[in-house]
């Protein structure tokens, strides 16, 4: 019986080694395959850069005229290459020259786009009527189709498939007269705020190397930061335009769902309705963004996209000089804003009052139960199990271990998970957060999901009518830029975001001031309950000089409204300094 019994035992551990053995050898064949297509791209990356310095070397442009079209704003530029004063390939040149200079520093450049000079060059030898953005350099996330080229999400197996068309919106601003130049830097899946994969590499903050830029539109945040490109395109399902803008100080908007079109931009939970992204403009003042956003919403955008409502700029909103109501608030109920993002939001309240609007206290309703059960559970209801599907198949970025760690984890250890997580860190929301990852059972579990996330849109609009509210501001974020690799520490911080999402209401966020030394000073009243808050407080310090933003949403189908507030703020703030 005992020789029986080691038989069995030897048996059972040589099974188990085969299983082992067999996974070990498995995902080193899927490591061998996608490291042989990251290391053809990078190469083929290599090209294209070396290519692109041939020709900035054989136009030879003096440093003195880089230096004086960098330095015009969006409004001196469009007007100068309108009149003739500027050629495009002159722009081109430049902004290439000062975007591979600032990569060099921040790695936000996936790769330069080799027809960019070939456009340039043929809206300068063009005699009809010049289109509204004729010859603006355009950056672009890398998430956006392009005819030719890979878009991968920052996944390497998705490379060596080049896309055969290009997005309806990179399509729109061919038409409008841009000239789409570079690609810009995302993390991988698209589903954190760091900005690093294993194709691409690492995207650093221009302020501050040792600190992220945001994500998942990490590139263009830096790029525009380092004033490296004055109008860029991305895509936001969680603060993902709004928070690389706070991080970076540039300008931002978050569209409605459907106010842009989103064919040919690459999603990994397409099936996933409830909670879905958005694309919109970012750029490096805020006359780009408004120019940008009145441009692309013509006819050939809606004709391209038919499911995309044909509702161009709303001049009359945008230009009304109405006195508003306007909601502020920096607490959401679950992470208190740190100093500078506080002092930033009421910054932008006086400066809101100085040009005439009445400005009053509003408070988010549950935004402890919004976090967890409405925006944690709309993306993650599969169990993260759409976006481990793809890691698995690929080399995971170690940004990504944190993040996905729960989702590996069997539905019973995530009820364990989460009881330890609410006693060591004190954090409900948090440990509610990972139970809201256990996958859905049912299509009716779904369903009633689905009911929960509009009621939560029902009592939220009922609170906005509630204070006859035409806006609101607050922060993008609980805090400024975040050290690398310690975002997945700190993402309750996101919920300023998330809200907007999950209510589908359009936001955008502007630069208004600059972290001080009196803002981290102010620290130690900062709360420090919660492991997370201990964190901020943490990953705050040293912090001084980086940009702090506010975030401005309003009703859905209300871009001209938030780009109304957002303007006026801007002209407030001014107002205040004479």
């Amino acid at each position: 019986m005992a020789e029986r019994r080691t038989q069995i035992s030897l048996a059972f551990a040589g099974g188990v080694a085969v299983v082992v053995l067999w996974e070990v050898i498995r995902k080193w064949r899927i490591h061998r395959g996608v490291a042989k297509k990251i290391k053809w791209k990078q190469e083929q990356c290599k090209a294209a850069f070396d290519t692109v310095e041939q020709d900035l070397r054989k136009a030879q442009v003096p440093a003195e005229k880089i230096a004086k079209i960098l330095d015009l704003s969006f409004t001196e530029l469009q007007q100068q290459l309108q009149d003739g004063t500027l050629k495009a390939v002159d722009v081109l040149h430049a902004y290439q020259s000062c975007a591979f200079e600032a990569n060099e520093r921040v790695n936000a450049i996936t790769e330069p786009l080799l027809d960019a000079e070939a456009i340039a060059e043929a809206l300068d030898k063009q005699t009809s009527e010049k289109k509204p953005l004729h010859g603006i350099p355009i950056s672009l996330k890398e998430s956006f189709y392009i005819s030719g080229l890979d878009c991968t999400a920052g996944l390497g197996h998705f490379l060596q498939n080049p896309k055969t068309y290009d997005a309806v919106l990179v399509q729109v601003l061919k038409g409008l007269g841009a000239v789409p130049f570079v690609r810009t830097n995302i993390p991988q899946t698209m589903m954190i705020y760091e900005c690093s994969n294993p194709i691409y590499g690492q995207t650093n903050n221009p302020y501050d190397l040792s600190r992220v830029p945001g994500g998942s539109t990490g590139g263009e945040g830096a790029l525009l930061g380092s004033k490296a490109s004055i109008i860029g395109f991305g895509s936001d399902i969680g603060g993902s335009i709004r928070v690389p803008c706070h991080f970076c100080g540039c300008y931002g908007l978050k569209t409605t769902l459907e106010r842009l079109s989103r064919k040919g931009h690459i999603s990994l939970s397409k099936g996933q309705t409830l909670v879905s992204g958005t694309v919109g403009p970012m750029t490096r003042d805020f006359e780009g963004l408004v120019f940008a956003t009145k441009a692309i919403l013509n006819d050939h955008h809606f004709q391209l996209d038919p499911a995309v409502p044909p509702i161009k700029f709303q001049e009359e909103i945008y230009r009304s000089k109405r006195p508003l109501t306007i909601g502020f608030y920096t607490y959401d109920g679950y992470i208190q804003s740190v100093p500078a993002c506080e002092r930033a939001v009421m910054m932008a309240k006086k400066a809101l009052e100085a040009m005439g609007h009445t400005v009053i206290d509003f408070v988010p309703p549950r935004v402890t139960y919004m976090v967890p059960y409405l925006y944690v559970r709309s993306v993650q209801g599969d169990g993260g199990r759409i976006f481990t599907s793809q890691t698995e198949k690929d080399i995971e970025d170690p940004s990504m271990k944190k993040l996905l760690f729960p989702s590996k984890l069997p539905k019973w250890m995530l009820w364990v998970l989460s009881w330890v997580t609410q006693a060591i860190t004190k954090d409900k929301v948090l440990a509610d957060a990972i139970k809201a990852r256990i996958p859905v059972k049912s299509v009716y579990e779904w369903f009633q999901h689905a009911i929960r996330v509009q009621d939560y849109k029902d009592e939220f609009l009922n609170a906005w009518k509630g204070k006859n509210l035409d806006a609101v501001i607050c922060p993008p974020f609980a805090m400024t830029a975040v050290p690398n690799g310690k975002v997945t520490e700190v993402l309750g911080c996101g919920g300023y975001c998330w809200l907007y999402n999950v209510v589908n209401y359009p936001a955008g966020v502007l630069p208004v001031t600059r972290v001080t030394s009196d803002d981290v000073t102010n620290l130690d009243k900062y709360p420090s309950t919660t492991t997370m808050e201990k964190l901020v407080k943490k990953y705050s310090l040293g912090s001084a000089g980086l940009p702090v933003g506010v975030q401005c949403a309003a009703l859905p189908f209300q871009e001209e409204l938030v780009l109304r507030v957002m303007g006026d703020i801007e002209a407030g703030l001014k107002m205040l300094k004479k």
